[in-house]
């Protein structure tokens, strides 16, 4: 019986180890998304002149190369939004005016503008 209750209890909290990552990991690619962007705007407003806006560029490139690690944030970071923009244009929008939704339509103008234009500006 004691070998019944001790694989039944590490079950358990193997499960509840499961359920506390798979409401965690959201938050954990969001963090890393906006430390990301930290870096990258850092590493633009110091510019290659300053030690730590080389460094900053210098980290923000070799971890951009691989796709792999940033796909999962990014792909959050779109699904936070477009949660928030279901959210705003519902009826249980909690704030009262339309700014919520030009700000969040702007954003993802501009990430998506970005990502266009800047990328190949950024490649010639």
């Amino acid at each position: 019986m004691r070998g019944t209750a001790s694989s039944t209890g590490e079950w358990l909290a193997a499960r509840a180890r499961a359920v506390r990552f798979a409401c965690t990991r959201p938050l954990g690619y969001l963090a890393f998304v906006i430390a990301l962007a930290a870096l990258s705007a850092s590493a633009r407003l110091l510019g290659e002149d300053h030690e730590l806006g080389f460094f900053a560029g210098r980290l923000n490139r070799m971890i951009s190369r691989y796709p792999e690690v940033t796909r999962p944030g990014v792909q959050m970071a779109w699904l936070l939004w477009a949660g928030l923009l279901a959210l705003a244009l519902s009826p249980l929008d909690p704030i009262a005016s339309r700014w919520d939704e030009v700000v969040l339509g702007t954003a993802a103008l501009g990430v998506l503008w970005w990502r266009t234009v800047g990328a190949r500006r950024a490649g010639h």
